[in-house]
């Protein structure tokens, strides 16, 4: 069997972000709110990192990130692969701190490790929120096509 012996690197940034405020409680496929952060290129993706960043006062919920495999909006093209809880937030007009959730992809062997360091062509990762929150939270994926 040949194996690639050669390493090789991301061509070009690949950066994506939605905002999610509404909820969609599905486990298995976000059927209404859920918007895609990250579409792999034509010979595949990197994803380094996902961020979500809460936008101002917001209560507590769930992000949830699903893979599609690029064949279409139906059940049997997703699967859920990751979920963190997104704490409660206040808007605060004197501080610049805000409340950033790093997750990891995957090198960080801590709580927050996310298992989609790698996409083929044309697969997507989306992100959901299980709460409808007042504010928002903007959700960003940072990677490469290869």
């Amino acid at each position: 069997m040949a194996a690639n012996l050669n390493p090789i690197f991301p061509l070009n940034p690949n950066v994506k972000f939605a905002t999610l405020i509404t909820a969609d409680t599905s486990y298995t496929i976000p059927t209404t709110a859920g918007a895609v952060i990250f579409t792999a290129g034509v010979n595949g993706s990197k994803v380094d990192q996902i961020r979500a960043r809460a936008l101002g006062t917001n209560v507590q919920t769930v992000l949830r990130l699903f893979i599609n495999d690029g064949l279409g909006v139906l059940a049997a093209n997703f699967t859920l692969v990751y979920a963190k809880m997104l704490p409660a937030s206040t808007a605060v007009a004197t501080d610049i701190t805000g409340i950033d959730i790093d997750i990891l992809v995957p090198k960080d062997t801590g709580v927050n490790v996310c298992p989609i360091p790698y996409l083929s062509a044309g697969q997507k990762i989306y992100a959901s929120i299980g709460t409808t929150v007042a504010a928002g939270w903007s959700v960003s994926a940072y990677g490469g096509d290869y």
